[in-house]
């Protein structure tokens, strides 16, 4: 079995992130063919890349075969100061999607002990609401545009936090 390794995503991995989303662009589903869609995607990979929130799997020969990219959510944080993590996109490496890779990073986002939101697109080959389902994360809603679905994560409440009676 393949050992698989994880670390933070930085700005110098985009190149190595780029490749793997566009190998995996219609499983995502991303239209990799537009311009603008390729400007968006790049946009938003930059963000998570420097966000220090963004794992990234990496497979025996330490090229990167599985990332979760990952931001603060800016809503929640602007609307209600509140520190939350959203998960716009999610690409493993498809000789990797039997292996645990793309429970490893999603194991590794809940450890920070914070609610997670994952947005997941219509057309998702990945089979991510499935898994995410499988970590205890709920269906928060799904867009009227047809874009995706929403899921959510709630961290445990930390034990001793009741009111003394």
């Amino acid at each position: 079995m393949d050992e698989v390794t994880q670390r933070a995503a930085s700005l110098a991995d985009l190149k190595d992130v780029w490749g793997l989303v566009r190998k995996v662009a219609d499983d995502i589903p991303f239209d990799v063919e537009s311009e603008v869609g390729q400007e968006s995607m790049l946009t938003e990979l930059m963000k998570c890349c420097t966000s220090g929130l963004s794992p990234v799997a990496l497979g025996d020969d330490k090229e990167i075969v599985g990332a979760l990219f990952a931001r603060r959510d800016e809503f929640e944080w602007g609307l209600r100061n509140a520190n939350v993590i959203h998960v716009s996109c999610v690409a493993v490496a498809p000789n990797k999607r039997d292996s645990s890779v793309l429970q490893a990073l999603v194991d590794e986002i809940k450890e920070r002990k914070v609610p997670v939101l994952v947005s997941v697109k219509s057309g998702d080959k990945l089979g991510l609401s499935d898994e995410l389902k499988k970590h205890g994360f709920a269906h928060e809603c799904t867009a009227e545009s047809g874009w995706g679905d929403l899921y959510k994560w709630q961290p445990p409440a930390p034990a001793g936090n009741g009111a003394a009676g």
